[in-house]
């Protein structure tokens, strides 16, 4: 969390005990909040590159409107491919502070609340901030990418 804290970002962090936050649902679960709200990133490749997509947890990426973003095919990345392009393991990946070379593209289902919660870092770590915070840090380019 020092990331954040080095810029100043608010944020609530939630250390989970107990139960990991690897999927929307136990996310929501564990904090008690509607789906919706959290975000999840989920790590696309193409050409070699990663993708972390920024998509609400009621929604699902369509890879057909992503390719159309990216310009090229794109395709789910392997556990792997997450660790050694990221830096993070599945279920860990938060939507900022990768390694170098990773483009960051958020779904508008996000822009419906002020404030969104997302992975920490780790499966069991989530944390609470502001949407504009969340965009200004991870440089997400915004478009219109699910279904």
């Amino acid at each position: 969390m020092e990331f954040l804290s080095k810029r100043g970002v608010e944020f609530t962090l939630y250390q989970l005990k107990g139960e990991e936050a690897a999927t929307v649902e136990s996310a929501a679960r564990s904090i008690g909040c509607d789906p919706s709200v959290i975000v999840k990133n989920v790590v696309f490749v193409s050409n070699n590159s990663a993708i972390v997509v920024l998509c609400s947890g009621d929604r699902s990426v369509d890879k057909t409107k992503l390719s159309h973003v990216i310009g090229a095919r794109v395709r789910i990345a392997s556990r792997e491919e997450v660790m050694s392009m990221t830096g993070y393991v599945v279920g860990g990946v938060p939507p900022f502070n990768h390694r170098t070379g990773v483009r960051v593209i958020a779904d508008s289902s996000i822009l419906r609340y002020d404030e969104v919660v997302t992975s920490g870092g780790s499966p069991d770590t989530l944390i609470k901030l502001r949407t504009s915070d969340l965009l200004m840090l991870s440089g997400a380019s915004v478009h219109d990418i699910s279904t």
